[in-house]
C-alpha cells in the first residue's frame, strides 16, 4: 500500500507571523509538556516496557508541538524583524539551557536499559530494522552523555553542556549580526561591471558601499582592479565575527574537550566522530594527510602561476587580497572566460526553471509553485508530487540577501517527514528550506536587471538543491532517521551529486539562456567552460583541507590559537602572509558551531558523491539528463532512506561495490 502525505494549507504557515510573546509562551508549554511526557515514560514498571510506550514515545513526544523549534529557529536566521531574530536566539538560549535539565536524566536511560535488558528480547523479531538500530544509537547516545558515570561527572557534564549550547549560539548570533563594508567612489570601481554597481546601495556622500555579503565581496575580489579597496575589503571580511567570538571559540573549545574528557575520549575529535562514518580522529587525520600530501604540491605550482601573472598585472608580490583577482584575470587570458560575460547566461529564474525539470526527469517528480505567504515577499515557496500526481512535501527559497539574515548559503529542515503513527500509511509531510544570497533584481537605465549568478553560484543553487530533494524525498519512517539526519559526514554527499550536473556540456548548455537574447551559451564557450572547472582546482581543496585540519587540530590539542594556526597554514601551503592585527578568520568561521571536529566532511563526501555520479554516466549513456534508471535507483537507495540504513551500506547497495577516490581525483584533473 503507498503511503499518503497529509497535505499542508496557508492555515499551517501561520507560524510565520510568530511573535516574542507566542516565542515565550510556546516554549514554556512545551518545557512543561516535555518534563510531562518523560514522566510517563519512566513512570512505566519494567515488566510493563514496551518498544511503543517507551522507545517509540520518546522518539515521538515532541509530535504535538508540530516542529515549533525549527520554525521559531529558521525566523531566528531569516525574519526580516530584528526584534523577531533577537526573540527566537534569546528564547532558543534560555530554553536551551533548560531542555538540558530535563534532557538530561538518567531514569531514561534506565528505562531504556530496562526494555533492553527485558522485554525487548521477546519483541525483537516483531520489530523494523529501522527500530532496532533507533534503539541501539539512542542507548550509544544516552552513554555519550555520561549516564554510566558516577553522579558528580553526569552535574558536572550537565553544566558544560549547557554552557557550550549558550556559546554556541552567541556564536553564529554574533556573525550574522556582523556587519561592515568600504566606500567607493564610481572612479575606484574600475573593472567592475555597469551591472554589478547597479546592485550596490549608495552612501549619504553618494560613494558606493560594497559590505561583506557574498553578492558583494566576492566578485568585487575577483575582478575590481583598486589594489587598495580590495586590500579594505578583505581586511574587514577577516575581521567578521570580531573579537568577541574569538574568545568565544576558545572558550568552546576548552569547554568541548572537558566534556570529551569526563567521557573518557582522548578528546573531543574522537567524540565527534565516533557516530559517523569515519569512527575516530586517526581515519579523519589520515583521510586528510593522504590528499593533501597530492594536493599540496600541485596547490604551490598553481601559486607560482599566480604570482609569475601577477607580476604582469605589475603587482610586483602577491598578497591575500590579489588571489581573487589574478586568478580571475589568468582564467579569462586562458580560457577567455569573463565572469561577467558568463553570468549574463545565468538569469536566477531560469537557472531554477532548469533545475526543477532536471531534478523532475531524474527522480520521476513535479514540482510545481505553491503560494504562501511566508516571512517575506521574496519567499516563494514549491510543492513536490510523485510521478502519479500523489504528494511528497513542499519547500521554500528565499535567495536574496537581508540585512541581519543568515549570510551564507545552507538549506534548513522545518519539518522532518516521518510516518503519522506507527505502521501508519499516513505520512507527515516535509517542509524545508533553501536560504542563499545571490544578487537582488534591480533596475537599470528603466529595465529590470534580474538576478544574474556566477558559476559558483549555479552550483550553490545545485548544491543547495541536494540538500532539500534529501529531505523532501525521505520516506524513513522515523523523525531521526529522514533525510538528511544521516551521519554528519555523509550529508553533504546527496548536495554535492548535484553539482556534477551543472558540469555536464549537455545540462550547462540547457540552464544557460542569455538574459537579454533569450539564446543559450555557444558550444564553444561550453566547452571553454567545462575546460576552466579544473583551474586552479589544487589550490581550492587544499584550501578546504587546511580549513579541516585547522578545525581537527583545534579539537585535538594540536593547536591552541586558531588564529595563528590559520596565519601559519596559508603561510606554510600557499606562502601567503595574512595580516597578523587584522586576521581573526575562526571568529567568522560558522562551520566551528555544528560543523566541529566535521569540517572534513565535505571532502568526505565529495569522494562518494564523485564515485556515485559515475553511475549516471556508465553504460555509454552520455544524456545524464534524462538517466532516470539511476536516478531512481539513488532516489530508492540514498535518498529516501535517510540513516533507516547504514550509510557506508546505502554506498555499497548503491553502487554494487566498495567507494573509492579515483573519481574525485579524477574529478579534480589528478
Amino acid at each position: 500500500m503507498k503511503m499518503k502525505t497529509l497535505p499542508l494549507t496557508q492555515k499551517d504557515f501561520n507560524w510565520v507571523k510568530m511573535t516574542p510573546t507566542i516565542m515565550k509562551k510556546t516554549s514554556e508549554a512545551y518545557l512543561l509538556h516535555k518534563k510531562k511526557a518523560y514522566a510517563e515514560i519512566k513512570n512505566i514498571l519494567p515488566e510493563n516496557r514496551t518498544y511503543l510506550n517507551t522507545l517509540y514515545a520518546l522518539e515521538r513526544c515532541d509530535d504535538s508541538f508540530e516542529s515549533f523549534f525549527s520554525k521559531m529557529g529558521l525566523l531566528g536566521e531569516v525574519s526580516p524583524k530584528k526584534e523577531i531574530r533577537e526573540a527566537a536566539h534569546k528564547t532558543a538560549m534560555e530554553t536551551s539551557e533548560k531542555l538540558v535539565d530535563i534532557e538530561y536524566d538518567r531514569d531514561l536511560f534506565i528505562a531504556l536499559c530496562e526494555y533492553y535488558e527485558g522485554n525487548f528480547r521477546d519483541e525483537k523479531k516483531s520489530l523494523r530494522k529501522e527500530d532496532i538500530k533507533l534503539l541501539e544509537e539512542t542507548l550509544r547516545e544516552y552513554r555519550r552523555m555520561g549516564f554510566d558515570l558516577p553522579t558528580e561527572k553526569q552535574k558536572k557534564l550537565k553544566q558544560l553542556m549547557k554552557k557550550t549550547s549558550k556559546l554556541s549560539i552567541m556564536f553564529r548570533q554574533n556573525i550574522n549580526d556582523y556587519q561592515d563594508y568600504i566606500l567607493c567612489t564610481k572612479e575606484e570601481l574600475s573593472g567592475l561591471s555597469e551591472r554589478y554597481i547597479s546592485t550596490l546601495p549608495k552612501h549619504t556622500d553618494d560613494r558606493y558601499i560594497i559590505s561583506l555579503q557574498y553578492p558583494h565581496i566576492m566578485p568585487f575580489m575577483a575582478e575590481a582592479e583598486n589594489r587598495e579597496k580590495r586590500k579594505a575589503l578583505a581586511e574587514k571580511n577577516l575581521k567578521k565575527g570580531g573579537i568577541k567570538n574569538l574568545k568565544i571559540i576558545e572558550e568552546l573549545v576548552k569547554t568541548r574537550h572537558e566534556i570529551a574528557t569526563i567521557l573518557g575520549y582522548k578528546h573531543h575529535a574522537d567524540f565527534r566522530t565516533e557516530n559517523r562514518m569515519a569512527k575516530n580522529a586517526k581515519t579523519v587525520e589520515d583521510f586528510q594527510n593522504s590528499l593533501l600530501k597530492t594536493l599540496a604540491p600541485l596547490a604551490k605550482k598553481e601559486m607560482e602561476i599566480l604570482r609569475n601573472h601577477a607580476k604582469s598585472l605589475g603587482i610586483k608580490k602577491l598578497e591575500h587580497y590579489d588571489i581573487g583577482y589574478t586568478a580571475t584575470n589568468l582564467k579569462k587570458k586562458l580560457y577567455d572566460i569573463d565572469p561577467e560575460t558568463i553570468r549574463a547566461y545565468f538569469p536566477l529564474e531560469n537557472v531554477r526553471k532548469e533545475l526543477f525539470t532536471l531534478c523532475e526527469k531524474l527522480f520521476s517528480i513535479s514540482i510545481k509553485e505553491f503560494p504562501l505567504s511566508l516571512w517575506h515577499k521574496d519567499v516563494k515557496s514549491y510543492q513536490v508530487n510523485d510521478k502519479d500526481g500523489t504528494l511528497i512535501g513542499y519547500f521554500a527559497m528565499d535567495l536574496f540577501p537581508r540585512e541581519g539574515k543568515y549570510g551564507h548559503a545552507c538549506m534548513v529542515d522545518v519539518i522532518v517527514s516521518h510516518e503519522h503513527s506507527y505502521k501508519s500509511e499516513e505520512y507527515i509531510a516535509s517542509l524545508s528550506t533553501m536560504i542563499c544570497n545571490f544578487s537582488t533584481p534591480t533596475k537599470q537605465k528603466g529595465k529590470l536587471l534580474p538576478s544574474l549568478l556566477s558559476l559558483g553560484e549555479v552550483e550553490t543553487i545545485f548544491h543547495e538543491f541536494g540538500h532539500l530533494l534529501h529531505m523532501t524525498l525521505s520516506r524513513a519512517r522515523l523523525q531521526s532517521q529522514a533525510g538528511a539526519n544521516v551521519a554528519w559526514d555523509f550529508v553533504e554527499t546527496p548536495s554535492q551529486i548535484m553539482e556534477n550536473w551543472v558540469w555536464n556540456e549537455e545540462v550547462l548548455t540547457k540552464i544557460s539562456k542569455h538574459y537579454e537574447t533569450g539564446k543559450h551559451m555557444p558550444k564553444d564557450m561550453v566547452g571553454r567552460v567545462i575546460k576552466g572547472k579544473k583551474f586552479q582546482s589544487a589550490y581550492f581543496y587544499t584550501g578546504q583541507l587546511i580549513q579541516g585540519k585547522l578545525d581537527l587540530d583545534l579539537h585535538t590539542g594540536k593547536v591552541k590559537d586558531a588564529r595563528v594556526a590559520h596565519r601559519k597554514m596559508n603561510k606554510v601551503y600557499f606562502n601567503i602572509d595574512l595580516p597578523e592585527k587584522e586576521t581573526l578568520f575562526p571568529a567568522g568561521f560558522g562551520h566551528l558551531v555544528g560543523y566541529d571536529a566535521g569540517y572534513y566532511s565535505y571532502l568526505w563526501a565529495l569522494v562518494y558523491a564523485c564515485d556515485a555520479f559515475g553511475d549516471f554516466q556508465k553504460k555509454g549513456n552520455k544524456n545524464v539528463m534524462t538517466n532516470s534508471e539511476v536516478g531512481m535507483k539513488w532516489r530508492r537507495e540514498v535518498l529516501e532512506k535517510g540513516s533507516s540504513e547504514d550509510e557506508m551500506k546505502l554506498v555499497k547497495n548503491f553502487l554494487g561495490r566498495t567507494p573509492n577516490q579515483k573519481a574525485f581525483l579524477k574529478e579534480i584533473g589528478i
